[in-house]
C-alpha cells in the first residue's frame, strides 16, 4: 500500500485460524461491546458499526508495528478494510483453542482443534451452556462454558487428552473459579467454541440442518433448542445401562453413527 507517497508494507491474516489467540480474544471482546451498546441504543448503530470496523482493523494489523499501524488507520477509512476484514464478518471459523490458561497458579487444559477429542456427553452439556449464553448473555453462563472445556491435567492423560476427565457434577465448583479469568479470555474462548460448532454443522448438515428460505415468505423461526442430552437418550431408549457408556463416546463418532441413522430413514422414506 502507499500512503503520502510512503510504501508501506502490511500484513494481514485472511482466516480466524491466522489469528493470534490475543487477536481472538481482542476481537471477541469487541464484538460483545459492540451488541451490548446497540441492543439498547439503536441511534448509535452508525457510530458504534464505524468504530468496530476500526477496532478490528487494528486488531489485524497489530503485528505490523507502531508507525506503519498508525499510518494506515489514519490515512484510511474504515470500511476500506471490510473486503479485507470480511472473513470476520461473514462467519466464526475458529478452530484452535488457547492450549491452558492459569488461574491463581493452576493451570486449566483445553480441548483439542475442532473439539476432536471430546466425547458427546460432554459435547451435549457444553452445547447448552454456550446456548445459554448466547440466548440471556449471563456471565454465569460463560463461566460454566469455559470451565467445562477447560480442565486441570489428568493424573493419567491419554496421547489425546490432557485433561481430566469430564465430570458435569464438577463444573460448578470449577465455573466460580472461571470467574476470575479475564472476560476477554472468556470471550476468545466462546468464540473459538462457535467456530468448532459452525464446523461440526458442516460436517453432518442432516443433523444440524440450515433452515429452508423462501423468497419473498417471512424467514422461519429458529426451531426450537433441542438438548443432545435427549438425543442420547432417545438413541438409547431410556436404557439407564447404556448411559455411561454412550456419553463417553468420541462427539464425532456418536454423531457419525446419527447421521447414518438419519440417512437410512431418509433412504426408506424414498
Amino acid at each position: 500500500m502507499k500512503f503520502s507517497n510512503v510504501k508501506i508494507k502490511i500484513k494481514m491474516s485472511s482466516s480466524w485460524n491466522e489469528l493470534s489467540f490475543e487477536q481472538v480474544d481482542n476481537i471477541a471482546h469487541q464484538f460483545h461491546c459492540y451488541h451490548e451498546i446497540i441492543k439498547d441504543n439503536a441511534d448509535l448503530l452508525d457510530r458504534t458499526t464505524q468504530r468496530l470496523y476500526y477496532q478490528v482493523a487494528k486488531e489485524l494489523l497489530r503485528y505490523n508495528g507502531w508507525f506503519a499501524t498508525r499510518k494506515v488507520l489514519k490515512e484510511v477509512h474504515p470500511k476500506e478494510f471490510v473486503p479485507f476484514t470480511k472473513f470476520i464478518y461473514e462467519s466464526v471459523e475458529r478452530t484452535k483453542f488457547r492450549p491452558h490458561v492459569k488461574i491463581k497458579g493452576i493451570r486449566y487444559h483445553g480441548p483439542d482443534t475442532r473439539l476432536r477429542n471430546i466425547s458427546i456427553g460432554e459435547f451435549s452439556f457444553v452445547d447448552a451452556a454456550f446456548y445459554q449464553w448466547s440466548r440471556t448473555k449471563n456471565p454465569v453462563w460463560l463461566d460454566v462454558l469455559c470451565a467445562s472445556l477447560y480442565r486441570e491435567i489428568s493424573d493419567s492423560p491419554s496421547e489425546t487428552d490432557l485433561r481430566r476427565p469430564f465430570v458435569k457434577q464438577a463444573v460448578d465448583s470449577r465455573a466460580d473459579r472461571f470467574g476470575k479469568l479475564s472476560i476477554k479470555k472468556k470471550l476468545g474462548i466462546a468464540k473459538s467454541y462457535e467456530g468448532c460448532r459452525n464446523h461440526i454443522a458442516k460436517a453432518f448438515p442432516r443433523i444440524f440442518p440450515k433452515p429452508v428460505v423462501i423468497e419473498g415468505e417471512e424467514p422461519p423461526k429458529p426451531k426450537k433448542y433441542i438438548s443432545f442430552g435427549k438425543v442420547i437418550l432417545n438413541k438409547i431408549e431410556g436404557d439407564p445401562s447404556k448411559l455411561e457408556s454412550s456419553n463417553n463416546t468420541n462427539m464425532y463418532d456418536f454423531l457419525s453413527i446419527i447421521d447414518a441413522d438419519i440417512d437410512r430413514i431418509q433412504k426408506l422414506k424414498k
